[in-house]
């Protein structure tokens, strides 16, 4: 049932990796769907509240095992859908046997994983569990633990790169100043002498008024030569 119902929804194009979005990289809000009282929520809450305490967290409320689960959990990712009040969804349910992990394995939750409005992360069971939420989900995590680890950035790692990306910002800055200083000094320096300036200026002109009379006086007899010459 579970590979004859694979074939049927990969054939459809609803696990095509050209249907995966990424990730937020820095999300605002992030959406659970799991049971209240399940151990997966309290691993996730705590992974959350220790990497990035500011992100706002939603609980979509479902049983994750049982008759009930399937269409509770339908609900469930269809109503974060709804709402768009999250940046990113995980789908979630700690470890168990086949049986238990089953609800996750149901076409309507399949359904809903891959009509969700925002980035799903599947995490249901262990390392080694598969479910077919797996595989319409934007990206699978191994626990859920681990599916909070990649949602949310670590608080001290984006300290860090803001720190150093501030003294970066401090450098160039003070290099700018630096060269529009010099800049001005210069300028100020050419102010500071204008007569100086102005002596040059003077010099030029005259050699030019120099070269031109002597141009103008070595053309006249050359002039009054090809007149006589033509008599």
């Amino acid at each position: 049932q579970f590979l004859r119902l694979k074939q049927r929804l990969e054939a459809e194009g609803l696990f095509d990796a050209s249907r995966k979005r990424a990730l937020p990289p820095f999300p605002r809000a992030i959406g659970i769907v799991t049971s209240p009282g399940a151990a997966a929520l309290h691993d996730v809450v705590t992974a959350l509240a220790r990497r990035a305490c500011h992100v706002q967290v939603v609980l979509y409320p479902s049983p994750v095992q049982g008759v009930d689960a399937p269409p509770a959990l339908a609900r469930a990712i269809a109503t974060a859908s709804e709402r768009r009040e999250v940046d990113v969804l995980i789908v979630c349910r700690g470890g168990g046997s086949l049986e238990d992990l089953w609800a996750f394995n149901d076409e309507r939750v399949v359904r809903a994983v891959a009509a969700g409005t925002s980035p799903v992360v599947s995490a249901v069971g262990h390392e080694s569990a598969v479910s077919l939420t797996d595989f319409p989900a934007d990206l699978r995590a191994p626990t859920p633990t681990a599916a909070a680890e990649l949602v949310s950035p670590a608080t001290v790692d984006c300290a860090e790169r803001l720190r150093a990306l501030a003294m970066q910002m401090q450098r160039r800055v003070g290099h700018v100043l630096d060269a529009g200083a010099q800049r001005l000094d210069a300028a100020a320096l050419r102010l500071a002498r204008p007569a100086q300036a102005l002596g040059l200026q003077r010099l030029r002109l005259s050699m030019g008024a120099s070269r031109l009379q002597s141009a103008a006086a070595g053309q006249a007899p050359a002039a009054l030569a090809g007149e006589l010459e033509g008599q």
